[in-house]
């Protein structure tokens, strides 16, 4: 379990790190933050509050503990990332890009397991399953559990010290 979580953790490493110099080497990213029923409470797109989020929740894999199947969670809150899109060829690097979300936290009341989904828009990733006919659930292998250390859980159980 451990094997498959590391592979999950390198490859949202890769997707979240630019792979080129230059302008893509500078993608922008905001997080929104969720309530149990799923509403936006806070956009934090402040760089010194998201650069503490992105502390938080880019914790070292080797001082985190895969804990396990994702299961039913019943968030307090969610953390979505999103991130600027890839700049594709031909495009201008200096029009305004869409963004992605492309990770999911979810924290829940209580404890220090949270889920961590990868591409949570499965939507997106049909076709991925369509490849697989249908043998693999791609959204399941990007789900993951993970325990954190109870003054990170603590940290994001309050969210309110993110808000601008």
């Amino acid at each position: 379990m451990k094997r498959l979580f590391a592979l999950l953790l390198c490859g949202a490493a890769l997707l979240l790190t630019a792979c080129g110099a230059g302008k893509e080497a500078e993608k922008d990213h905001y997080y929104e933050v969720l309530d149990s029923a799923g509403a936006v409470l806070y956009t934090v797109k402040d760089g010194e509050l998201a650069e503490t989020l992105d502390g938080l929740l880019g914790t070292s894999s080797e001082d985190m503990d895969a804990a396990g199947d994702a299961g039913d969670v019943e968030p307090l809150y969610t953390y979505a990332y999103w991130q600027e899109r890839t700049l594709l060829a031909g495009e201008d690097p200096e029009a305004e890009r869409e963004y992605q979300e492309l990770i999911r936290v979810l924290v829940p009341a209580e404890g220090e397991e949270l889920v961590i989904q990868v591409f949570p828009d499965t939507a997106a990733l049909e076709g991925l399953n369509q490849l697989t006919r249908d043998t693999v659930d791609i959204a399941s292998l990007l789900s993951s559990v993970v325990t954190v250390s109870p003054e990170t859980a603590e940290m994001l159980r309050d969210p309110g010290r993110y808000a601008a």
